[in-house]
């Protein structure tokens, strides 16, 4: 297999793992902050032994990149409990395709932290557009508070997953990404470990610890590997537009393995959501090619 088509191999193989770790919301019976705890803590232990095996330096280039790296960390935990709390009570459609809305709320953040780009009509339309997909998608037959809850902290999973791309974008672009992300988990670890400790959980069974400890070293550790070996050949713009397809992955693995099959209603809603988030990947690359 030519190099290229390997390295695109493996960005799709990885985009496949980060629309699939959905699941793990509904295959492991523990609340969303434990999933999250524990997805971290296999996570950074493993990439710690990584980092070791390979000789590579976990030190950040500059002092105040530890400052960022933990106000990323923060918010990347709000991130991850919003997402898979959404899971839960609503379905892995939903919750994926309403967090699909993150490059829309990109294309808002980055005017304001990136001050060459800027914010026009066109963007205010796809956004629209956008969220009318998400009106489409709630079932209008079953709108219940819990929906809506599901819903919303889907869409602000969305928000906050775009603001940490835009933090990374920003402020470490000269340390190792999987440096970056070990620090970030690590963050994410220690704020919601006091969490864990104090808060009621479901008993562990060996089925919660297999599904995390696989949660942690196949689709976070693995996934984040193989999307940076591919980025080697194919280009971050490439792969950014390639992330649109993350919602299908994880709907077509929910409905092979759970059994969730999408309604007429999320197919619709999620071919515009989807469609309006890749216009606007495009058009964001388009316009930093020209700066």
């Amino acid at each position: 297999m030519q190099s290229k088509n390997k390295s695109l191999l493996f960005v799709h193989i990885a985009i496949a793992m980060f629309g699939s770790s959905g699941l793990f919301a509904k295959l492991i019976n523990q609340p969303s902050f434990v999933i999250v705890c524990g997805r971290v803590f296999f996570s950074f232990i493993l990439m710690f032994l990584f980092f070791k095996i390979k000789g590579i330096s976990i030190k950040l280039n500059e002092k105040r990149d530890y400052l960022n790296v933990l106000l990323m960390g923060i918010v990347l935990t709000v991130h991850w409990l919003l997402f898979y709390h959404s899971i839960q009570i609503t379905t892995v459609a939903i919750g994926l395709l309403t967090f699909s809305t993150c490059p829309i709320f990109a294309t808002f953040l980055e005017p304001i932290f990136f001050k060459e780009e800027k914010l026009t009509l066109k963007n205010v339309l796809v956004a629209v557009v956008a969220f009318l997909g998400v009106a489409v998608v709630v079932p209008m037959s079953d709108f219940n508070t819990q929906l809506i809850r599901g819903v919303i902290e889907g869409i602000l999973s969305g928000l906050t997953f775009a603001l940490v791309s835009i933090l990374e974008r920003k402020n470490v672009k000269q340390n190792n990404t999987l440096v970056i992300s070990f620090y970030e988990q690590i963050v994410v670890f220690v704020s919601l470990f006091p969490v864990f400790l104090l808060s009621e959980k479901n008993p562990f069974t060996a089925h919660d610890i297999i599904c995390l400890i696989i949660f942690g070293f196949v689709f976070t550790l693995i996934s984040r590997l193989l999307y940076i070996t591919g980025l080697k050949e194919v280009s971050a713009q490439t792969a950014g537009v390639l992330t649109s397809l993350e919602p299908i992955y994880g709907i077509f693995f929910a409905a092979l393995l759970l059994g969730e099959m999408p309604s007429s209603r999320e197919i619709l809603g999620g071919i515009i959501i989807i469609c309006a988030a890749l216009y606007s990947s495009i058009d964001s690359i388009k316009q930093k090619s020209k700066i």
